[in-house]
């Protein structure tokens, strides 16, 4: 990887190298209607297309002739040319509010009048992104700022983010859209293991699209439908996130500099995390030997009379009322603790497992050089960023460095060229689903009465020995071990992972002007990394699955390394013409060359670990088992052409179409064509109405692909172990299909867009309706045949929605004024077909019996498992002799729906004078989310559900009906009703679905730009400073006790499923930009 830097640098220092014209300097300023700068603004010399743009001042310098006239431009302003006869210019530019936000970046980094598009695309500005607030993920800061844009997080320090738009298009593939930067495509998958992303154990190593330096972005543009993604072809299904990074900018006195620093404090948002009952302790009931039932009965202290011991080895708190009774508790029978050898009063503890966790801090810390003249622009940043998380021993670092280039070789020729190199190194990321993970300890299976600082206590006297409240029998030396939960101190100090990943990302790219209306650019691009994660279990663990051994290991060690390498060959040629005054055609004929590298290798110990904390695979007790190694070599090779022709500014036609041929398919059937077909019309030039100032009716028809993973065609052997001394090769049980073909998706839209009363008043809205066939699927077949299933093409996916954008400015003076966004979109997923002979396609298996699915006729995400009986009338049934509900005896009932119904955001940005505060509202309707973390914690007596209005001893009358339909009137008791002495519910899966509706203030933003007037004779050009937060306040939410947000991964099953995830945080900082 250095070495490829080591190149990119070579290259910029020699076209830095390249000399300055020797024209006079003519300097300026630019400035809007009411006298304030316009930064970034552009200003060319229309005889040689030389440029620069203005600074955050609007001042600018170029070198030019007298005789030569200067093109003043700026998104959203009138262009006026100036003649260069002066040295020294104040130059006005005039609002146009019919042509604000005209130019768009679209598919391979075209830049095209937004007017002219037939298809829907919504831009989001770098300032907008997160105004002042930092995440580790980009993908998070699109939170409700996107119609029909799902974002789909969660909670883990570094954890994965899905960006999903127009809804889930593949049954089992790819749904993530695709990343582009500057026209190249970037790598954005996680190694999340299968373990991990069906929520039984594993840690969430994030999604690579975290590597992204936000501090590059100047702007970000979603092409949502496949009109407006066509031209990426076979990986275009899933839409495109477009990021424009900043170029360098003028400056009066050569290079400029922006230090940039933030510190953002989070504390947990405790209507995300439980809340526990305090009236009851530990235990099932009255099942042990004291004569209240509700205790263990023996001669603690020698003298002869049996005592009250805590039943430790149970993990509810179904057990005795808190009373003040003397009782010997777990800390009681280690000398680590200072309760050893004594009883200690029953109650409920003072620190409770909220008491376990810190408050996160973030510091991000940039600066940015920046420098341009009218040949060259250069801007470098460098950014740290570190993280320390709210579980112990948590932290994460990163470390970037960007650079932006572009020098004028010749009038005719440019070169520009983008690297970013990352760093990034975690330790401690939470382990998430329901085995081994603290969060479903605490959320699912605790004792009440047990202490965290006790916990604390004991673990650092011990010198960190794996000593917890979960004896397995305090009668006994030999039973003070855990039996059920390490010590949650042990497991994050010695049982944590912890990963690395190095990543280069960039291009360089030459464009010639072979006419005025014609050019040609090709374009190099890399992008690739390498990552390393660790995982550790140390001696002394409670055993459970670990690593590649087929049993439980009470130790062991685990790595996996993985590299990736894309590059990609571009050319293309670009050409915009005018024929007479009312006809234009642009278009683009492109090439596109792309090669992916894939090599990975997961390694583990078994039978744990020979010689404590030393974590290396020569450590292994046994011999080790082959590792899982991954080779992956594919790519694609495009060719594709795409024609706009407009007439009068008023109509617009385009039509495209691109040609892919994948290795990853058969040889002769891996060429497929994908064409798409848009146009427009500006009504507004049609209709003369004072108050529109613009309209625009859209339409389009086009089709993309989610092309084949690679192996898919030919069964390939696999090492299996050795019998008797001998190699032993064996056929995977999936059967491969040598006559593959890609998933196509289908997309019709409609879109119409207006603005009024001079643009302070505007909607978007889109109608869309994609039907994605050909899915790729791993189907169950016959076991006779050798195998248990088999990949076929087959089945469809239907997405139809509803896209709305509405943007207002209900107040604007000279010093104040008040925008409004308002983004909303519904979408509605159908599964219309399967493979034959597929009734069901299981996506996902669960702890708590339920299931995630697709079948025919209904959503994609379908939630099935137990359910209530229903009486003709709709009310669940009650069993009259037990106050129970009735419930199948089936679990193939459907129950939930992880789909919502419709999301939505809601921003408001209000400025006056040198004062600006911004705020987001976020929301989600509908949608379903099956709570694991309820399942087991209201049947181990932790909520207060379980104990409040005396349900324990005078029971409670269940909603519903008798079977004869008349209302429910038997009592039953909470244990009886949520479970049983053995904690397990015994209550219909369906109890557990709640509505993952939610209503969120997500970002705050309050900024003071200082005034330019008390700036003006100091070393600081500009200054401001915000004071941010985010995840301040969930306005509303149904789920108890958790964010119905927390998803488990980045994959296809990020919803619809919550088990011991981290609580949400609030986060508030402050932020402070200087510049020089």
């Amino acid at each position: 990887m250095k070495r490829k830097l080591h190149h990119f640098l070579v290259l910029f220092a020699v076209f830095m190298l390249q000399s300055a014209f020797a024209q006079r300097t003519v300097s300026g300023t630019i400035t809007d209607d009411s006298g304030l700068p316009i930064p970034g603004a552009n200003v060319l010399i229309k005889e040689t297309k030389a440029g620069v743009q203005t600074d955050v001042d609007g001042k600018f310098s170029i070198k030019a002739e007298a005789n030569q006239t200067l093109v003043v431009s700026f998104i959203g302003y009138i262009t006026k040319e100036v003649a260069a006869s002066e040295t020294n210019l104040k130059i006005k530019l005039k609002s146009d509010a019919v042509g604000l936000d005209e130019v768009v970046v679209t598919a391979q980094g075209i830049k095209r009048d937004k007017k002219s598009l037939g298809y829907a695309s919504q831009q989001i500005a770098g300032g907008d992104l997160n105004g002042g607030a930092t995440d580790a993920n980009v993908s998070n800061l699109l939170s409700g700022k996107i119609a029909g844009v799902e974002i789909r997080r969660n909670n883990n320090m570094g954890g994965s983010t899905n960006v999903v738009i127009r809804g889930s298009k593949s049954l089992t593939g790819n749904n993530q859209a695709l990343w582009v930067i500057d026209g190249v495509p970037i790598d954005n998958s996680n190694t999340n293991f299968t373990s991990q992303q069906q929520g039984s154990s594993g840690y969430d190593y994030g999604n690579t699209a975290s590597d992204i330096n936000q501090e590059d972005i100047e702007s970000i543009n979603v092409l949502k439908g496949a009109a407006a993604t066509a031209l990426y072809g076979s990986r275009a299904a899933n839409g495109v996130v477009l990021i424009t990074t900043k170029k360098g900018r003028s400056k009066d006195k050569g290079i400029g500099v922006t230090f940039n620093s933030s510190y953002t404090v989070g504390t947990i948002d405790r209507s995300t995390f439980p809340k526990y009952q305090d009236k009851y302790g530990a235990g099932y009931g009255m099942y042990y030997g004291d004569p209240s039932g509700y205790f263990d009965y023996f001669d603690v202290n020698g003298d002869g009379i049996d005592d009250l011991v805590a039943p430790t080895y149970e993990d509810a708190s179904y057990g005795a009322p808190f009373q003040g009774q003397s009782v010997y508790q777990w800390t009681s029978f280690t000398p680590y603790s200072s309760n050893y050898g004594q009883p200690t009063p029953w109650r409920a503890a003072a620190n409770g497992p909220i008491s376990f966790f810190n408050k996160s801090i973030i510091s991000n810390n940039s600066v940015t050089l920046e420098t341009a003249n009218d040949k060259s622009s250069l801007l470098m940043t460098l950014t740290n960023y570190d993280e320390k998380g709210i579980m112990p021993n948590s932290n994460l670092k990163k470390n970037q460095i960007s650079s932006r280039f572009s020098h004028k070789v010749t009038d005719k020729f440019t070169v520009n060229s983008y690297a970013s190199v990352t760093l990034q190194k975690t330790t401690g990321r939470n382990s998430t689903g329901y085995n081994d993970n603290i969060m479903s300890n605490f959320r699912q299976w605790w004792e009440t009465n047990v202490d965290i600082k006790d916990l604390e206590q004991v673990y650092n006297n011990s010198g960190g020995q794996n000593i917890t409240w979960n004896f397995a029998d305090v009668s006994s030396p030999d039973g003070l071990v855990p039996i059920f939960w390490d010590n949650p101190y042990f497991t994050r100090y010695k049982n944590y992972s912890s990963d690395r990943r190095n990543r280069l990302i960039g291009y360089i790219s030459g464009t010639y002007e072979i006419a005025k209306w014609l050019n040609a650019t090709g374009r190099i691009s890399l992008d690739t990394y390498n990552q390393l994660q660790e995982e550790r279990r140390a001696i002394g663990s409670i055993p459970t699955g670990f690593g590649l051994s087929p049993v439980d290991e009470g130790s062991g060690y685990q790595r996996y390394t993985k590299g990736f390498t894309e590059i990609n060959y571009d050319f293309m040629l670009n050409f915009n013409k005018k024929f007479g005054q009312n006809i234009s055609l642009t278009g683009v004929l492109g090439t596109n060359v792309r090669r992916q590298n894939l090599d990975g290798v997961l390694a583990s110990t078994i039978g744990g670990l020979v010689v404590p904390e030393l974590y290396a695979l020569s450590n292994s007790m046994y011999e080790l088992p082959f590792p899982v190694e991954t080779k992956y070599h594919w790519g694609v090779n495009g060719i594709y052409a795409q024609g706009s022709l407009g007439y009068k500014d008023t109509y617009f036609m385009e039509a495209s179409l691109r040609r892919d041929a994948s290795s990853t398919l058969p040889v002769g059937q891996n060429v497929y064509y994908y064409p798409a077909l848009s146009g427009s019309v500006i009504l507004s030039n049609l209709l003369k109405v004072d108050a529109l100032n613009f309209a625009k009716f859209r339409a389009n028809y086009a089709e993309v692909g989610n092309d084949a993973p690679p192996l898919s065609l030919v069964n390939t052997f696999q090492r299996d172990l050795n019998f008797h001394g001998n190699p032993v090769y064996t056929l995977p049980n999936t059967n491969k299909n040598p006559q593959l073909k890609p998933e196509r998706t289908k997309s019709f839209e409609l879109g119409l867009e207006a603005s009024f009363l001079k643009k302070r008043l505007g909607f978007d809205v889109s109608f869309y309706n994609n039907r994605s066939v050909d899915q790729i699927v791993s189907g169950a077949v016959s076991s006779a045949s050798g195998v248990t299933n088999a990949v076929v093409n087959g089945g469809e996916i239907q997405n139809r929605g509803l896209e709305l954008q509405l943007t207002g400015t209900p107040i604007k003076t000279d010093d104040f004024q008040w925008n409004v966004t308002v983004n909303w979109s519904r979408n509605r997923n159908k599964v219309i077909s399967l493979p034959a002979g597929l009734e069901n396609l299981q996506l996902g298996s669960f702890q708590g019996g339920i299931t995630i699915n697709a079948a025919p006729g209904e959503p994609y995400g379908a939630i099935k498992g137990t359910d209530f009986i229903y009486h003709p009338n709709g009310q669940p049934i009650i069993d009259q002799s037990t106050g129970r509900y009735l419930e199948t005896t089936t679990s193939d009932n459907i129950i939930g729906n992880i789909n919502p119904d419709w999301i939505g955001g809601i921003r408001n940005n209000i400025s006056y004078k040198n004062l600006a505060l911004s705020f987001l509202i976020d929301m989600q309707k509908g949608g379903d989310i099956f709570s694991l973390d309820m399942y087991y914690g209201l049947a181990t007596g932790l909520y207060p559900e379980t104990a409040d209005n005396g349900v324990r001893e005078t029971g409670v009358i269940l909603p519903g009906v008798a079977p004869n339909g008349s209302p429910n009137t038997v009592y039953t008791v909470a244990p009886e009703y949520y479970g049983n002495n053995y904690g397990y519910r015994r209550t219909p899966d369906k109890a557990f679905v709640y509505d993952a509706s939610f209503i969120k203030l997500r970002e705050v933003s309050l900024t003071y730009n200082f005034n330019k007037k008390i700036l003006k004779n100091a070393f600081i050009k500009d200054a401001k400073v915000s004071l941010v937060g985010t995840n301040l306040w969930i306005i509303h939410k149904n789920l108890p006790y958790a964010d119905p947000e927390s998803g488990l991964t980045s994959g296809n099953l990020s919803r619809g499923y919550s088990v011991g995830s981290l609580p949400t945080t609030r986060n508030i900082g402050v932020n402070l930009t200087l510049k020089f």
